[in-house]
């Protein structure tokens, strides 16, 4: 599960740290294993929110920050649980926040947080992110998890997804990259494709070898890093 802490407090969120290291040693030997990523401020953490499963959230250093950063989560589509904290902010008191908010008060404890954590893991197995692409105006979603990979072809786009579908859309390859950039296991690994390394079987130093037995081809000079995000999906996988 990956969690993110957004907290401007730093002794609190460092505390938050040890607390869920903790559980998540708890969790050593199981697939549930915790992958913890903290912020102190926005623009990092809202590079690519929507690989957590869980978030905890206490924002005071500028003034309307949480409403700002629930904002751009609603328009980026986010909505697994979000653990909004009140420490000098009471956050009840915002009106129409999303249904994805649970409210807590500081400090952080011990006692909450495995049930907090099952509403993560529940995210895990159940929520099914999709993409917004078009095929010929019309609007299609397409699971984000079945897309193997993306090559484009005369300023269009085709997808090859995990069940052998092929079908084109009208993004070209630089619309893809910006629709995909919110999701670290996609990469474009040239001017023309990319690829989702969950399903790279092998990484060689001319090509990327897809789990469909396709090549996709790659500059030599990249083959460390894109050995490296493979096995970095492997471990995540």
């Amino acid at each position: 599960m990956h969690i993110a802490i957004c907290d401007d407090n730093v002794a609190d969120r460092k505390h938050l740290e040890r607390l869920l290291s903790r559980e998540s040693d708890k969790r050593a030997g199981t697939p549930n294993i915790l992958y913890v990523d903290s912020y102190g401020e926005k623009t990092h953490f809202l590079a690519n929110p929507l690989k957590y499963n869980l978030i905890f959230m206490d924002m005071t250093s500028e003034p309307g920050i949480v409403e700002y950063i629930l904002e751009h989560l609603d328009a980026m589509g986010y909505n697994a649980p979000l653990i909004l904290y009140s420490s000098q902010i009471d956050y009840t008191a915002i009106p129409n926040l999303p249904s994805y908010v649970i409210h807590a008060k500081k400090p952080y404890i011990p006692e909450p947080l495995p049930g907090y954590l099952a509403l993560g893991d529940a995210n895990v197995t159940g929520h099914v992110i999709s993409v917004k692409v078009h095929r010929d105006k019309i609007d299609r979603n397409v699971p984000k998890n079945s897309i193997m990979y993306i090559l484009e072809e005369n300023g269009h786009c085709i997808l090859h997804t995990t069940e052998g579908e092929v079908f084109d859309v009208d993004e070209n390859i630089s619309e893809m990259r910006k629709i995909m950039e919110p999701f670290e296991e996609f990469e474009r690994v040239n001017k023309r494709d990319i690829v989702n390394f969950k399903y790279v079987s092998a990484v060689m130093p001319a090509s990327i070898v897809m789990q469909d037995y396709a090549q996709v081809r790659i500059s030599p000079l990249r083959y460390r890093s894109y050995k490296y995000l493979k096995e970095e999906m492997d471990e995540l996988s």
